[in-house]
């Protein structure tokens, strides 16, 4: 998905409305999918360096980033479609721009994880194919199944399937009905400590462990959504106007609150992402102008393969580095990383992209319209 491109999907004869594009949300992706590798590289690290407290408690909420994902998407989404997504021809539309958008690499990761979940049951396999995993509240250990990042994937498919039902409803709401949405999400989401229900013994004691995880993750892409139409309502991305503190106080904001020992209450971290996410499309700063370099959009756009190879790369690079000899073996676990940046930019560039455009005009000499694009990578 080109970062540059303006414009949502459509159907038929209508025209398609120009929308600035937004690359900071592209760039701020890698840095996201990066945080979460550098959880699963905790323990590790401990093993073998005493990190200060607060630096472990920084590493140990980045799955927290999830939550940024997940407004992340829903802002993008809401921004890219609004109004342009009424109907079943544009539902169709949509639905299939996002199998094309996170298939291929889905399935890429299921492939190279399949060497070390072989045993998994076969209903197993055909619930993560079919990105289902995380929707049985009764069967919560299943949402990690074969490739454990995938988890999130499967919530982000319940998101889209309700996507197309829900923006238009959004779009009619006045301000003040916006704004008391958006309250009311974030407020959800610190409460119920959304940002920190996901895999583990949570289910067995939290009062919403009856509901299907999508649902409970769902306020974080709301309140992305309610985001993205404000945006478009009240404040069309410009050049001018630039208020950096916002972005500098939304991110050190961000980093106390990863780093203190606050226990749930770190689901307080949901706000200033919020404003971050808001900050980075609305206005130039100078977050944004590094977010948009070069390079930043080349890691931005590898890191749906960063996030989600990560389990396969790790598992296929301690498997080859084990059967090299001392002391070459032990430059597995600290080279995983590096590795898995550079095999997802590989990915990215030949076959993420490829098989996307791929699919994208298989299903369009199916139908009228034309390919989707969209202001940043979701």
């Amino acid at each position: 998905m080109t970062p540059a491109a303006l414009t949502a999907p459509s159907s038929g004869d209508s025209p398609i409305k120009q929308r600035r594009s937004l690359p900071a949300l592209t760039g701020v992706r890698f840095f996201a999918a990066f945080y979460v590798v550098l959880f699963h590289s905790l323990p590790w690290a401990l093993k073998h360096y005493s990190l200060p407290q607060p630096v472990q408690t920084l590493f140990g909420n980045g799955y927290l980033a999830v939550a940024f994902f997940f407004l992340l998407s829903g802002f993008i989404l809401a921004y890219t479609y609004d109004g342009q997504i009424a109907g079943p021809a544009r539902r169709l539309n949509f639905w299939q721009a996002r199998f094309a958008r996170i298939y291929p690499v889905y399935f890429l990761s299921l492939a190279l994880a399949y060497y070390f979940q072989r045993a998994l049951p076969l209903t197993s396999k055909l619930a993560v194919l079919a990105m289902l995993q995380a929707w049985n509240p009764l069967h919560p250990g299943l949402a990690g199944a074969w490739n454990y990042p995938a988890w999130s994937l499967s919530l982000e498919a319940f998101f889209y399937l309700v996507f197309p039902f829900v923006l238009p409803r959004m779009a009619k709401l006045s301000d003040r009905s916006l704004a008391g949405w958006l309250a009311a999400l974030l407020t959800a989401c610190v409460l119920a400590r959304t940002p920190i229900q996901g895999l583990g013994d949570w289910n067995q004691s939290s009062p919403l462990a009856f509901l299907p995880l999508p649902v409970i993750r769902l306020p974080e892409f709301l309140a992305g959504m309610v985001l993205g139409v404000w945006l478009l309502r009240k404040h069309q991305p410009s050049a001018a106007g630039a208020h950096p503190i916002r972005v500098a106080v939304a991110l050190a904001g961000a980093l106390v609150l990863l780093s203190a020992p606050i226990g749930p209450w770190v689901s307080l971290v949901v706000l200033p992402f919020a404003v971050l996410v808001h900050e980075l499309a609305a206005r130039p700063s100078w977050l944004a102008s590094f977010l948009s370099t070069r390079l930043m959009l080349l890691l931005g756009g590898a890191s749906y393969s960063v996030y989600l190879l990560q389990y396969p790369v790790r598992s296929w690079v301690r498997l080859i580095f084990s059967k090299l000899p001392s002391p070459i073996s032990s430059l597995g676990a600290p080279l995983t990383p590096l590795i898995l940046i550079l095999f997802s930019v590989v990915a990215y560039l030949c076959y993420e992209e490829p098989s996307r455009h791929a699919l994208r005009s298989w299903f369009l000499r199916k139908s009228d319209g034309p390919p989707a694009r969209t202001t940043a990578q979701v």
